[in-house]
């Protein structure tokens, strides 16, 4: 079996990243309710928890097999989570913000949006930075020969 420091740190990132996803799951009343629309969890919630899901999955498959294949889908799933977290600032529409900008103020932002309900600012920024890492390490593991 092939292994590599910097598959392990994909793995470690992968388990970081679900740990970070289940604090925004559990603290964020926004994402849990469509901003207080929605009882009990909103679809949005029910997607992020999918993707934290896939991410601890990811980081046992990782421990446990450091294939040339397995590298790949880190890749790749490293990249459509950076991906799929920008995109979801075009979902604006579908959780009352009248403009992209706005939502990704929300998102993005390391104070609390005004009007909102209780979630901790800047975790979706570190959720964000922990999959960018996360893609850099898998294109390095990915290219390496051990």
């Amino acid at each position: 079996m092939e292994r590599n420091g910097y598959l392990l740190g994909v793995s470690i990132v992968y388990l970081v990243a679900f740990i970070v996803t289940l604090v925004i799951l559990f603290t964020d009343h926004n994402l849990q309710t469509d901003f207080g629309t929605v009882k009990p969890y909103f679809i949005h919630w029910y997607g992020l928890l999918i993707t934290g899901i896939v991410s601890l999955i990811g980081f046992g498959i990782l421990l446990a097999m450091g294939s040339k294949v397995w590298r790949a889908v880190s890749v790749a799933w490293s990249l459509f989570m950076v991906l799929f977290m920008i995109a979801d600032i075009a979902t604006y529409s579908m959780v009352g913000f009248s403009s992209p900008l706005q939502f990704a103020r929300y998102l993005f932002g390391v104070t609390k949006y005004p009007g909102t309900l209780s979630y901790i600012p800047g975790l979706y920024d570190l959720l964000f930075a922990i999959y960018v890492v996360s893609l850099g390490l898998a294109v390095v593991a990915y290219r390496s020969k051990s």
